[in-house]
């Protein structure tokens, strides 16, 4: 496996990993159409990459298999993980093929390695299997909106 930093190249597959985030359940709750649609979703990753942002690509034997990035959003256009204005928030996803891989670790432990951030955050619903990677992490739950759980990293 390859670790390589995000760049403006990755933006589809970074788009089609937010979609296997919102999805991860298999459910098919967002398509590509509604994720474009729906502000609040399409802010991980409109206008990418803006000079805050960062992220990791995992690569399998040439091929993009997983990522993890994250960009800070504001109060007036906050995420579903927001904590406060200098706080980036981190999507997460991994290709279908290639997940139980160790590949959601590997890009979030890059991820985290690389942050000139002290303090980050998400927000994962307590029924994704990720959460307990995250807590693995040393995220920790820190409040919930809707149905899911805000956690915050502290370094």
């Amino acid at each position: 496996m390859l670790l390589r930093a995000a760049t403006a190249d990755d933006f589809a597959f970074l788009t089609e990993m937010l979609l296997e985030a919102y999805n991860w359940d298999g459910t098919p709750v967002f398509t590509p159409d509604k994720l474009r649609a729906e502000d609040k979703a399409w802010r991980y990753v409109a206008d990418w990459p803006r000079p805050t942002d960062f992220g990791v690509i995992a690569e399998v034997d040439g091929t993009p298999a997983g990522a993890a990035w994250a960009r800070l959003l504001t109060a007036d256009r906050a995420g579903y993980g927001y904590v406060a204005d200098d706080v980036p928030e981190l999507s997460l996803g991994v290709s279908p093929a290639f997940r139980r891989q160790g590949i959601a670790r590997a890009v979030m432990t890059e991820l985290i390695r690389t942050s000139p951030y002290q303090r980050l955050s998400l927000s994962v619903d307590p029924a994704n299997p990720a959460a307990n990677l995250y807590r693995s992490l040393g995220f920790e739950k820190v409040g919930t909106v809707e149905t899911s759980d805000t956690m915050v990293l502290e370094r």
